[in-house]
């Protein structure tokens, strides 16, 4: 006779779990609020979003990849699309925003189709099969650009500019932007998130943004007679306090006044060969992230060299990079190595601060963009809108290729991948035609925020691709007019990666068919009273005791 055996339990009772059609349909609107919340966003008429903070600090931007940053999604498959959104915002500088728009209209398609009985599998495969076709034909339709052709790149700045806060000055902000990327760039590559620095100068403005080639820092002088100028300037940087104190916990009883005087006196001297050392060198710059001891300063000041006030150590790397120079973290190991060079340094004192500016020789491999703005938040929504319009440069004058914005594009594949879907049998022509329509979400968006009629647009936007494939949405006319002569250009590789993307975050989703998570979390603590406990734990299963918390 069997034995009789008891229930098999094998997943934990304090999950919760979520299987099949209901797991499925759950992340697919996890996806579809994430688009929601940006969706208006979109484009050079998109409106703008007030964040408040924990502290009450209110932020107000359009920019996809702030808002998103910013508004602690807690959903994992949400979770999920904005990862993958970020990873473009750093890949390609900007295209957020499309990306998660174009994301929730696939996962609307697949909603609709799972409806209708197509299977997961089905609809991931027929989304590939279009993305490889919309990938072949943003490359044939993508103009190819040369690294000196200023023009170009000063139109796809401007455009990444258009709509934010600082759009009345977009010329100019985007010839400090094409200025500030050519600078850096080296073999066709340009560093930006090392080599482009950008600072913000208060009640200024906007108009006022400058581009030096070199470092710029907003510090003041530590000592009151600082030279102002110095011609090829030899530079130590210290990343260290150079204020010996007795270490290992040891002391050191005087007991005499004038054992106590020779100590001091001791320390003195310890501090004042730091000091020595710098003037044998022929410094006659010392930029610090910590405070100098008066009696350092003092000596330095009567020797002519300029001794800053504490700078941000981030700060201080990038001077380091751009005059050659070691940042020095043990000052009694000071020697000629690390000692950097700039041909020109200058200091502008301003009231109790002022700015120190290094240029020349290596230092000119390097660009900071000091932003000038009247207020915190206008400051901050600039540095917002230079990141983007760096960033589209860098693509630019990396991979050489932009297309045509206005949606002009996105109207030119969904065409495209229709024509595709004809030639495809099975159930993949209808998810092909799916994504066409999915893609076409973005020019649609684009008329709806700029308070146009939207089905009159996208079919004005398709009759023109007939005969231009450039041909996109005038936002301010409601005209279907010629991208590339309107001066409204994108590069490749942010339509490339927003596709990609898009795909890669609805694929991931779509796999997904069941989900498990805590359905409660019970902390222990050793002063919580045992009746409490007994309390808490009351119709639940027991925990798993050998379980790490």
């Amino acid at each position: 006779m069997a034995a009789k055996t008891g229930p098999i339990i094998v997943l934990d009772p304090g999950k919760e779990e979520t299987k099949g059609r209901d797991a499925l349909l759950m992340n697919i609107n996890a996806a579809k609020t994430v688009a929601s919340l940006v969706q208006s966003t979109l484009g050079p008429k998109g409106m703008d979003k007030m964040l408040v903070n924990s502290l009450g600090i209110v932020t107000m931007t359009n920019d996809g990849a702030t808002i998103l940053k910013d508004i602690g999604i807690e959903h994992p498959a949400a979770k999920m699309v904005v990862e993958v959104a970020k990873s473009l915002e750093n890949t390609a500088g900007d295209g957020t925003t499309s990306s998660v728009v174009f994301t929730g209209a696939l996962m609307d398609k697949a909603e609709m189709l799972i409806g209708k009985g197509f299977h997961p599998s089905v609809i991931i495969k027929g989304y590939q099969m279009a993305e490889a076709k919309a990938l072949e034909i943003l490359n044939e339709k993508a103009m190819s650009v040369g690294p000196e052709d200023r023009e170009i790149l000063r139109k796809v700045a401007m455009t990444a500019l258009t709509g934010k806060a600082s759009e009345n000055d977009k010329e100019h902000l985007a010839d400090v932007c094409v200025d500030a990327v050519s600078a850096i760039q080296k073999d066709g590559f340009a560093d930006i998130r090392n080599n482009v620095i950008q600072v913000v100068d208060l009640n200024r403005e906007v108009s006022e943004t400058e581009l030096i080639k070199g470092v710029a820092l907003t510090n003041g002088a530590a000592n009151k007679t600082a030279p102002t100028v110095l011609e090829n300037a030899k530079i130590v940087l210290f990343d260290a306090v150079m204020d010996d104190k007795l270490k290992n916990q040891n002391k050191m009883y005087a007991s005499s006044p004038e054992e106590r005087a020779k100590f001091a006196e001791y320390r003195t001297e310890r501090k004042l060969e730091v000091a020595k050392t710098i003037v044998s060198l022929g410094a006659n710059v010392v930029l610090t992230t910590k405070a100098i001891p008066e009696i350092v300063t003092n000596y330095l000041d009567k020797n002519g060299i300029f001794v800053s006030r504490p700078i941000e150590e981030k700060d201080l790397e990038h001077v380091a990079y751009a005059v050659n120079a070691r940042l020095v973290r043990n000052p009694r190991e000071l020697s000629a190595e690390d000692v950097g060079v700039a041909e020109h340094f200058r200091f502008e004192r301003i009231n109790d601060s002022g700015k120190i500016y290094i240029t020349g020789g290596k230092a000119s491999g390097i660009a900071t963009i000091v932003v000038r703005a009247q207020t915190v938040n206008m400051g901050d929504s600039v540095v917002r809108a230079l990141d983007d319009a760096l960033g589209v440069v860098k693509s630019v004058v990396e991979d050489k290729t932009v297309v045509a914005g206005g949606g002009a594009s996105e109207m030119e594949v969904s065409l495209g991948v229709r024509a595709y879907a004809t030639t495809v049998r099975g159930y993949e022509q209808r998810v092909i035609l799916a994504f066409a329509e999915a893609i076409e979400e973005l020019p649609k968006l684009l008329a709806k925020n700029a308070g146009l009629d939207t089905i009159d647009s996208l079919i004005a936007l398709r009759a023109a691709h007939a005969s231009n494939k450039n041909a996109g949405l005038n936002v301010y006319t409601g005209d279907v007019t010629d991208m590339m002569e309107a001066g409204v250009v994108d590069p490749l590789r942010v339509k490339i990666n927003t596709v990609k993307s898009a795909v890669e975050a609805s694929v991931m989703i779509l796999r997904i068919d069941d989900v498990l998570k805590a359905k409660y979390k019970t902390m222990l603590r050793n002063d919580t009273p045992s009746s409490a406990l007994a309390t808490s734990f009351e119709g639940m299963a027991p925990p798993n005791m050998n379980e790490r918390r």
